[in-house]
Formats: structure tokens, sequence, C-alpha cells
């Protein structure tokens, strides 16, 4: 089986799609459907937002007729372009809108001597459309959620055609602590009155500590279990999937993501984990669901600066935290009639067609496309579970309700459960995260074993129901010391301990023997500076293989090394089979380089390509046309000499694009095979002709290019190489030019400070070489 899995609209990457004002119209709307499925989209994810000044006149109310219109006009349109659409439940984050009641909005508790009494948090939608303006609902009140989604059924009662593929609701950045039904619940679930323990919010011993992490229960329970189900069975009735990005809640976040059909996560520019975005993928392979997806680009860097190539990145690291769906945080409507840069959103990477990296964006695209195709076909083949002490985390005492964010992540990382699964990532092994929850809905299937870190608070449920797995369970230093809860403490106390007798605690030094004894698979990679996730596609193991070191690596080391392996190169398609040695699979990869490896049958041979000859200095000249950008097309230019057009001054140095550098060179030998082309420094990313054939697109360093041959003599190369916006949005800032006028948060820089580009340094742009070309040759490993 060497073919590549098939390609959906599912399996290309999708975008955020902001519409500002909602000051859509129909023309513009299929335009820029067009263009995205151009450059290799599969779908979009309609927020409305907040306008643009100067075309108030275009806004359309959020559900008004006008609007539900429009949303009909782009969901035929986007079916005819083969493309999806999803779709915000509201407007900007959180959910909540004009429907909100007061008693129905974000809520804190105050804690008086003679009991407790609510306020309001004054929180508001944030970024909110025309028409969606009003109080963000209360997440954990099961009241609030039924009456806001009265609006939608209202607005969708007469709905005939195709629905969104997926509703939505962002990331948890409610300021809530309370629920009117919070009392009675606590009640009924641990059998004594929360009010007649007032103190325990101001005391730190023992029996406060449990009262409040009873309390924390709660609220997350009711989060889980009344409230957050709702809008996802909303939607199902209706035939729609629901995402949901469960992060920031002060719930179990495994629970909350496994309710979506779904779980969406999102990493933070430089600042990321990807074992917090484990926990969006955990749910959906614990669960049995087939996507996880990712909010990719936020803040990645600062504006105009993110490159193609770490936008490659990013999405490699979202892949190797199990993540098989991604989403561009964004990509933004704007007409055509909009000056350059057109409408731009204030938290994001501008991936748009005004953008100069859109140029290149589809080779991008289609790598994703390729990978995803192999991540989204199959199930995964993770042999770990590891379980998340959430009971450790709710008797921390640190005001009423804790978020668990992306950003803050002491959660985790300063808990023992962080450690451990750090160290068992870095050394390779496939794991998941599993909650008490689903530990004891017991449908686990595939796992070989569970891992428990050292844990002081566990439910004796939890404990029961890990004694009745069929799979071996490994407690990391210790059993488990005490029981979470204030209510029949003793009592619960001695069923722990009756549930404890027969366990034994394994070192952490013998965990990766006692779990290689369970048949569970170290991947040997790791210890090369790789990191990689390992799927199960039709009787085949597939590994899908990041190279994170600094050093090009040659031979891949895998846990079990199958008699035939197939790689798949999903930059350039390129397929074969690999020579398989003691010393791994003979497959060479530079830093941030990535392949797809697939145990296999007999295919076409694939040997590695080594230099069999001296290399030559590409010295031009070379031709310089620019064929794309602006603010207009400088003119064109001989140079023996490469250099940043930019340093040109003039018209070079605020143009923005893309330049196409051309020379003609004969073979420097008599080598007939194939000519390993490098093309040293390149801003920042370049489509390679030979002959007048493309031979593909390199989006990072180090950029070379395999060329099968050269002519004798009259070689013709065409390098046509694309720069970021920085210069042009730079020379807009130094001339005072307004392009960035937008109501709400207008549009400001990566620390939320205005932002002005005016004194910037020149970006370097173009191809600055050297360029060489090496003789290379097939060699069997």
């Amino acid at each position: 089986m060497t073919d590549w899995p098939p390609i959906s609209s599912q399996t290309r990457p999708w975008a955020y799609w902001w519409w500002m004002g909602s000051a859509v119209d129909e023309e513009n709307l299929t335009r820029e459907l067009t263009r995205y499925r151009d450059a290799g989209m599969g779908g979009v994810h309609i927020i409305p937002i907040y306008g643009a000044k100067g075309f108030e006149k275009r806004f359309v109310p959020y559900l008004s007729p006008g609007w539900l219109a429009l949303l009909r006009h782009t969901l035929a349109e986007a079916e005819r372009l083969g493309l999806g659409i999803d779709m915000t439940l509201g407007t900007g984050w959180c959910l909540g809108g004009p429907n909100v009641r007061d008693e129905d909005a974000n809520t804190l508790v105050v804690v008086r001597p003679d009991g407790f009494s609510t306020k309001p948090s004054g929180q508001k939608v944030k970024r909110a459309a025309p028409g969606g303006e009003g109080w963000m609902l209360n997440p954990a009140s099961e009241r609030a959620m039924r009456r806001y989604l009265e609006r939608f059924t209202r607005a969708f009662s007469g709905w005939r055609g195709a629905l969104p593929r997926a509703i939505y609701q962002d990331s948890y950045e409610y300021s809530n602590d309370w629920a009117p039904e919070l009392l009675t619940t606590f009640e009924r679930r641990f059998g004594y009155r929360l009010q007649d323990y007032l103190d325990a919010f101001s005391k730190t011993d023992d029996t406060a500590r449990r009262i409040l992490a009873d309390y924390r229960a709660v609220m997350s329970d009711l989060m889980v279990e009344k409230a957050q189900p709702l809008w996802i069975a909303w939607g199902k009735r209706r035939g729609m999937l629901s995402r949901y990005e469960a992060h920031g809640s002060p719930g179990n976040l495994l629970d909350l993501y496994a309710l979506a059909d779904i779980p969406e996560t999102e990493m933070f520019h430089d600042d990321r984990s990807l074992l917090v975005s484990k926990f969006a993928s955990s749910a959906a392979h614990v669960t049995g669901k087939r996507l996880a997806s990712s909010e990719t680009g936020t803040w990645l860097k600062e504006h105009f600066t993110e490159t193609l190539g770490d936008l490659k990145r990013l999405v490699d690291d979202m892949f190797l935290s199990g993540i098989n769906h991604v989403f561009w945080h964004g990509t933004i409507y704007s007409p055509d009639d909009a000056a350059w840069p057109g409408w731009v959103f204030y938290a994001s990477t501008q991936m748009n067609p005004r953008n100069p990296i859109w140029h290149d964006a589809k080779a991008l695209h289609d790598y994703i496309t390729h990978c995803q195709a192999f991540l989204q076909d199959g199930e995964h083949d993770n042999d770990v579970l590891v379980y998340w002490p959430y009971h450790d985390y709710l008797h921390d005492h640190k005001g009423h309700v804790q978020k668990l964010t992306v950003h803050q992540r002491g959660w985790l990382e300063e808990q023992p459960v962080g450690p451990l699964a750090q160290q068992l990532f870095d050394r390779g092994w496939q794991f998941d995260f599993v909650s008490d929850k689903q530990l004891r809905e017991q449908n686990l299937k595939g796992y070989k074993a569970v891992v428990v870190p050292p844990v002081r608070h566990m439910p004796p449920e939890t404990l029961a129901s890990l004694k009745k797995l069929p799979i071996p369970v490994f407690f990391v230093d210790q059993l488990p010391s005490d029981v979470n809860g204030n209510a029949r403490l003793t009592e619960r106390r001695a069923m722990l301990e009756k549930l404890k007798q027969g366990l034994q605690p394994t070192e952490r030094k013998e965990l990766e023997a006692e779990l290689a004894h369970a048949a569970c698979v170290r991947e040997s990679c790791a210890d090369q500076g790789l990191r990689c996730v390992r799927r199960k596609r039709e009787g085949k193991t597939v590994w899908f293989v990041v190279n994170l070191s600094d050093k090009r690596v040659s031979n891949i080391s895998l846990g079990l090394l199958p008699l035939q392996i197939t790689a798949f190169d999903p930059m350039t398609r390129a397929v074969g089979e690999l020579t398989v040695s003691r010393r791994g699979v003979a497959y060479a990869l530079e830093p941030a380089g990535s392949c797809i490896l697939q145990s296999s049958p007999h295919p076409a041979r694939l040997a590695p390509l080594r230099p069999s000859g001296q290399t030559t200095l590409v010295r031009g000249p070379w031709e310089v046309a620019f064929v794309t950008g602006g603010p207009t097309l400088p003119a064109s230019y001989g140079t023996e000499s490469l250099q940043s057009w930019a340093e040109r001054g003039g018209e070079y140095e605020a143009f923005a694009g893309t330049a196409r550098y051309t020379t003609v060179l004969d073979r420097p030998s008599n080598h007939g095979g194939p000519w390993l082309l490098t093309l040293g420094m390149v801003h920042e990313s370049v489509r390679v002709r030979l002959n007048g054939q493309l031979l593909g697109t390199v989006l990072l360093a180090p950029y070379t290019l395999t060329l099968p041959n050269l002519k004798p003599t009259g070689n013709v190369l065409e390098l046509e190489v694309t720069s970021l916006a920085g210069n042009r949005v730079r020379d807009l800032d130094r001339r005072g030019v307004v392009w960035h006028n937008f109501y709400d948060i207008n549009f400001v820089n990566i620390d939320y400070k205005p932002f002005d580009a005016s004194k910037w340094p020149l970006q370097p742009c173009g191809l600055l070489g050297p360029v060489q070309l090496t003789p290379v040759s097939s060699v069997e490993g």
C-alpha cells in the first residue's frame, strides 16, 4: 500500500474567517472563498466581530434576515467550491449577547458571614459584532445556556437547506465562580450543605481545602454534565458537529474537551506546550473521536513577520501533540475596494490573499493536507495512558476557582504529573492523558498500560476502576494517600485503604522497563532529537517524524523495525521504499524536516542520496524581475552579486512581494545524475524552476532541492522568491498612511500596544545565496 490516503476538504487546512461588522456581500464572499479554495484550503470558520470604520453602512446585524441570507449564500457557494463551513455560536467570544439576562450573566460569589451573595462579573462579549453585544453568559448554569440557545432556535426555525458542518465555542475567558444550581447540586452530590462551612473560603487548613475541593468539583460537574452539553446537543439535533476549546476553564479539561465531536487546542506564539495540547487530542483518542483541531498561528510573531517556515514548524508541533485538523488563526474577509492591506485582524497570522506569503501558501497548505491525510486516517497507536490527578489540583488553595490556561501552566507543569509526562514524551513513549470519568467508563480500546503519577487525592471510585482494568497499572513512587471530599470522610478513607490492598508502587527508575514488559513501545528516535506520533492504518503502522534537533539525521531509529518501510515526503510527495538495518531507517532529515514512514510490502526502491563530487558556486549573472506585489512593481535589474533588494533603496525599499531570479548555467561536470541545489540564505520562500519545469517550493532553511538532471549547456534556472510584508507596512507608517482604522481594539502589536512599524529596520528580501550545485548519487544504506 504505497498510495497516499484520499484527500478531502477535511484533510486540508481550514481558517478562522472574521466578518468585520458582518459587512459582507455576495460578490466578495464568492471571490474570497474561491481564493481560499485555489490556495489549497478546505474550509473556513465564520466569526462575526467588530467593524471597520468608514464602512458602517455595510454593517449587517447578526442573525437578522439579511445576515441569514448571506450565511445561506456562503454555504451554497462553499458547497459548490468543495469547501466546508463552521460557525461560532455567537459573535466574538465568549458565548453571550443581547438575549443574556442579568441573572444569566457571568457571576462572582461574595462570601459573607451570614451566607453567600453574588454580583455580576461585568464581562460583556469581547470583540462583538453589531447585533451580538451583551453580557457573557454563565458557563456553569444550565438555565443560562437553555435561555441562550432560544435565540438560535428562533433564528433557524424556518431554515431550509444546508447548515454549517460544525458550531463552535472559543476558549474560556469567562470570569465566573458561581451558578444558580450550585448549592442544591452540592448538597445532593456530597451530602452536606456548603453554606454551613462559610469559613472554609477564608481558611487554609485541611478541612477547608477539602470543602473548597468539593465546591470546585461541583463547578466542574455543572459544566461537564449540565450546561455545556446543551449547545452541543442543540447542534447535533440539527445535524451539526461541535468544536470546543475547553482550555482556560476551571473544570476538568479532559472531560470538557471530550464533550465535543472535535476537541480543539491552541498554542500562543513561542509560549507553547505540546503536553497541554495533548489534552485535546487525548480526549479525542480516549473517546474515539476522529478529529482533534487547533487554533494555529495566534500571535506566532509580530504582525507581517511570520514566515511560512515559522508556520510549518508550528504545525509540526501541533501534529506531534496529536492534532490532525489545523485551523489558521486566521484569515479575514476584506472587500476588494479596501486599500492594501485590506481589513486585518488584531491578533493573528495574516493568512489572507493580500499578504505576500499567500503567493507560496499553497505549498504549505498542500504539506498540511498530505500530513493530515495520514493523521486523520486509521486510528492512533498510543500504548500508554497517563492518569491526570485533577483532584490534587482541586485541593490547591488559590482563590475560589483556578483557570487551566494554555499560557499559565502551573496546573500541569508544577504538579508531579507534568515532569513525569514530559519524561515519557522526551523518551519517545506514545501516550494520552486520561480522566477519572474516562477510567470509570472503562472504554479504553487499544491501550496497554496506565501510569499513575505520584498522587495524593484519588476518589475511591477511580482506584476501583483502575483495579478492574485488564491492563497493568503502574503507580509511580507511591500509592494514593488520601481521598477527595469532606462528606463521610472516615468511611471513604476506610474504603480507600481496602482498595489499596495488594497494590505496589513502581519506582520511577523502573517505570520504562515495566512499560516495555507490558508490550508498550518506546520510539528510540527520541534519543536522536526526533519526535514522532504513531498511528495504525489498514493493518500498517504509520509514523509522522519531525527533526527537532539542530543536526541532520541520516538514520531514523524506531522502536520496532518492520522488514520494509515506505517513506512519504509530504512536502515533495516523493514516495519509495527505504533501506532498513540495525541502525534504523536510512532516511535523511534536516533540522525542522519531517516525513511519514509506513510499514509496507515492496514498492520501488528509494535509496538515499550522497555527494559524489565537488560543489560548484553558481555565479550568475542574475536577471531580477518583479512579478507580483506592491505598492508598485520595481524595475528589473541585472546583478553579479546577490543581496537584499531592499538595500537598493527607492521603490525597492518599500516593495513586498515576489521577484524572479534567472540565470543560465552549464553543467559543472560530466555527472549525468541528480544535483543538489543549495540556495543559501533566502527571504523567505522560493519556487524553483529548471528549464521551464516547476520542481518544488522550499519554505525554510537549509533551502535545498534536488534537481533531477542538468543538460550539458544552457540550463535556465529560475528562482521565484517571495518576501514578507514588513517593509511595505513600514513604508505606510513612515508616511503616516491610516491603514488600520477599526472599532473595538482596532489593531495592536504583539504586546497589545498601538501598532507602529515606522521604526522597524528594513527586513532583508530576496535571494542572498550563495547558490551552489553538488552532484549526488544513490547509495544503498
